[in-house]
């Protein structure tokens, strides 16, 4: 055998193990596991949080500022997977919208969650510009809305009370779509920048808040996460999605009452991103997370 057919044939079984290898990576990515995983992002001062559920789907709530969020996610997304199932954008500010236009751009977005609402922002409008352009679906949440992420999971929306906002509030955080995901017995709280105001208007609703993993409101701003609040969703894992800022956050005033209830919450700016694996009768810690609930 001459030394270029010899070469050709070595070339043609590496291209071959290749493909093999390929194969079987985007079997052991999309397969159905027995947990859902969920990540909330470092990036920066802002919100990004991905979830994979235990039937493959793929949920991205927020994008937090810049482009940060599309590394992020392109190192946890199964190979070759380019579509999202569920978008959701708890509010217009841009440091929840900017990444969620790069993605829009990148990925196929199946389905937006988005409250009905007029914001005149450049990067907003943007957004509202792909959703067009993309013929992406978008969902318009409300208070009672329940969102089946596979057979097994389930978004419950708590706060829009109802579905368009006219006017808009004062303070655009004042849109923010609070949800509450369960699988199994384990639920997680997602607040957006919700302010206490909204926390009691969700408590006095008699909704049920009870969560073990808690998205702390508004980078730990001291207009979020009141005491009554983080009593009645008594979380084992506190998430706070921050970066370098101007604004105080997270503020001293929210870390004493998480501390009173026992809470060190895992920081983003400190600590990086924060990963739990949801079992249906469990939530566990992936990353590094020392025990957070006091003995």
């Amino acid at each position: 055998m001459s030394k270029t057919k010899f070469s050709k044939l070595w070339y043609l079984v590496g291209v071959l193990l290749l493909a093999n290898l390929a194969v079987w990576t985007l079997l052991s990515q999309t397969r159905n596991t027995d947990f859902a995983k969920l990540y909330f992002f470092d990036v920066g001062q802002g919100d990004a949080i991905y979830l994979r559920t235990a039937e493959g789907n793929d949920v991205l709530i927020d994008g937090g500022p810049g482009d940060a969020v599309l590394s992020k996610l392109g190192r946890v997304l199964p190979f070759a997977d380019r579509s999202i199932e569920l978008m959701l954008l708890s509010h217009p500010h841009a440091d929840h919208t900017s990444g969620l236009v790069e993605i829009l751009k990148r990925y196929r977005i199946k389905q937006v969650l988005l409250s009905d609402v007029v914001y005149d922002s450049a990067t907003f409008q943007t957004f509202r510009n792909l959703l067009e352009e993309k013929k992406v679906q978008v969902i318009t949440p409300k208070l009672g809305q329940r969102i089946f992420l596979d057979r097994s999971t389930v978004l419950d929306i708590y706060y829009p009370v109802v579905g368009k906002f006219d006017p808009p509030p004062t303070d655009i955080n004042d849109v923010s779509i609070v949800a509450r995901l369960s699988f199994g017995k384990s639920n997680v709280l997602f607040t957006g920048d919700a302010d206490r105001g909204i926390e009691n208007l969700i408590q006095n609703l008699a909704l049920p808040l009870s969560a073990e993993i808690l998205k702390v409101g508004h980078q730990g701003s001291r207009t979020s996460t009141g005491p009554e609040f983080l009593k009645a969703v008594a979380p084992d894992y506190s998430i706070i999605s921050v970066g370098k800022n101007s604004y105080g956050h997270p503020h001293p005033e929210v870390l004493g009452i998480l501390q009173a209830q026992g809470l060190t919450p895992w920081r983003t700016d400190e600590r990086g991103d924060a990963v739990f694996a949801l079992y249906a009768d469990r939530v566990e810690a992936l990353s590094a997370v020392a025990p957070e609930v006091a003995p």
